[in-house]
């Protein structure tokens, strides 16, 4: 009665009608989603979470319709729960997280012509990082493949990733991997993306962040114990911006012969499984006499 008197809609009007134009779900389903989320944040919470004993085993067993559930979700997704993004074994503060410039460099205006901003980059790597080992990142979702790649002087990769996780969720693990893959001991390293989302959350991060950042938060600190500098600069995308050129070509040349990584976000799989149930209401209505 609620929703119809907020929608301005006649008493009669059908549940399954309200539901539609609310974009609400079937209780029962949302009860199941809402049941299948909190397992899955448990599990990405790893050894932080209460459901773990002293030996990392969960110490509760879900029921067998539950039990059903996830494995039905996992098995349509072509995962297991083994892969899912969880918290590092030791958290990080903010206090720990590397340099991170989003707007200090004039090349950071993207009001700039594009000519202007390559040249205001090469002159700022010059003087600020002339002797940093450089390696830029990106990452790309199609309708064929979600992809991340990374490149410096020395080597490069490009895998494809989970098509579930987000690009948010990509662009974090492209950097993740080149800390990985591409980082020099010898060095500080400056690190180029044109993810602007990822960046500011790993500068404003928390224990409520996505798990990917507490990911790559720890990775930067490792870097930190290695003496290095690391900074994570921001670059306009499309601006000719070389690092950022060559970034993209590589992620064009990604086939199905590439590796592919198979880890997945907690929140990538809880957006993907809600959608899901919104989906099944609207089938539902779209097969009711409505």
């Amino acid at each position: 009665m609620a929703l119809r008197v907020a929608l301005g809609l006649p008493k009669w009007t059908p549940n399954i009608v309200l539901m539609k134009i609310a974009g609400q779900e079937v209780l029962s389903e949302k009860i199941k989603r809402l049941a299948a989320q909190f397992f899955i944040r448990q599990l990405a919470n790893g050894t932080q979470s209460p459901i773990y004993d002293q030996n990392c085993r969960p110490s509760i067993k879900l029921i067998k319709k539950d039990e059903v559930l996830m494995a039905n979700l996992f098995a349509d997704l072509d995962t297991s729960t083994d892969h899912i993004i969880s918290f590092p074994d030791t958290l990080f503060s903010r206090n720990n997280v590397c340099e991170i410039h989003l707007s200090d460099f004039s090349f950071q205006n993207k009001a700039h012509p594009v000519f202007l901003i390559k040249d205001l980059f090469e002159e700022a790597v010059s003087k600020e990082f002339y002797d940093y080992h450089i390696i830029a990142t990106d990452a790309s979702k199609s309708h064929s493949f979600t992809s991340i790649a990374g490149i410096s002087n020395l080597q490069s990769f490009v895998y494809r990733i989970h098509p579930i996780n987000s690009i948010f969720t990509a662009e974090a693990l492209a950097i993740c991997q080149a800390l990985d893959e591409l980082s020099v001991t010898d060095k500080n390293l400056l690190l180029l993306t044109d993810s602007y989302s990822v960046l500011q959350a790993l500068k404003c991060f928390t224990i409520k962040s996505p798990k990917v950042i507490h990911i790559l938060a720890g990775k930067s600190f490792v870097r930190k114990n290695f003496n290095q500098k690391l900074c994570l600069v921001w670059t306009p995308g499309h601006s000719l911006i070389h690092w950022n050129e060559k970034a993209d070509l590589l992620l064009k040349t990604v086939t199905e012969s590439h590796p592919f990584i198979e880890w997945i976000a907690s929140e990538d799989i809880i957006s993907h499984f809600q959608t899901i149930s919104l989906q099944k209401t609207n089938h539902s209505f779209q097969n009711s006499k409505y």
